[in-house]
């Protein structure tokens, strides 16, 4: 079963490709939450232009802003979650005996 994008954001676009698996395995890895924050930035700047639009009487829909505002939040969430494993694997490494 194929899933289709919602407004042109498919499932392995920006930051679920980020989060996931690198596309090359043997490549460096140590960007991937640096890509992961340019996602969310991209995320943010188009959730901020949707409403800055919708405020001036643009044409966009008030569902398609909603959604990227949403989209944005969830991101934004998840680099939350990401960075705290990232400090709780960095704090038990530190904790180990030598």
């Amino acid at each position: 079963m194929q899933i289709g994008g919602i407004g042109g954001i498919s499932p392995t676009s920006g930051i679920a490709q980020a989060a996931g698996a690198p596309a090359n395995p043997g490549a460096d890895t140590g960007n991937a939450f640096g890509q992961m924050l340019d996602a969310l930035t991209g995320a943010t700047q188009e959730a901020d232009a949707a409403v800055a639009d919708l405020a001036v009487g643009g044409d966009k829909d008030l569902h398609d802003v909603v959604l990227s505002v949403e989209m944005e939040s969830l991101a934004f969430d998840l680099a939350v979650q990401i960075r705290n494993r990232l400090v709780e694997a960095y704090s038990e490494v530190f904790r180990m005996n030598v």
